[in-house]
């Protein structure tokens, strides 16, 4: 009995010690894939779109790196040529996780308007979501594909 006991924790110690640690965060994809411009879809990510809304909405996402800081934003967003400009960024993984705001000047109904963007970097493409709170109340949320923007040659 006391043999089983003893390769049974052999055994467990074995299994623990090949998994990866899961405080052990992946590396972060540099900025530099990243940055850019941007161009492709916005579609509605939930189940019932509002009516008369279009379904491929086309957006632009140009995203710089000022002194290791990145920034954003996306056109257009709400239906306004500001858009959302992306104020706070951070890298997990390979993903994008970004806070933003919706216009410029900040004033009006969307003042209280967030957007939480999940944007995956997929090589030459950037696929993930928008969640957008209004104050506290989840109100919205979207759906992106985009691809790098080619420049001519």
């Amino acid at each position: 009995m006391m043999r089983l006991a003893a390769v049974t924790l052999c055994l467990a110690a074995l299994v623990v010690a090949g998994r990866p640690s899961a405080q052990t965060p992946a590396a972060a994809a540099p900025a530099s894939r990243f940055v850019g411009t941007w161009v492709g879809t916005q579609s509605w990510a939930i189940a019932d779109p509002p009516p008369g809304s279009r379904q491929d909405q086309p957006v632009t996402l140009v995203i710089e790196n000022a002194d290791g800081t990145l920034r954003g934003t996306m056109t257009p967003f709400l239906g306004g040529e500001d858009g959302a400009q992306i104020v706070e960024a951070e890298i997990v993984g390979d993903e994008l996780r970004a806070q933003a705001v919706v216009g410029r000047g900040r004033g009006g109904w969307k003042a209280p308007v967030r957007v939480a963007f999940a944007l995956r970097n997929e090589g030459l493409a950037l696929k993930g979501t928008a969640d957008v709170r209004m104050g506290d109340v989840p109100w919205m949320k979207f759906r992106y594909d985009l691809s790098r923007k080619r420049s001519r040659y």
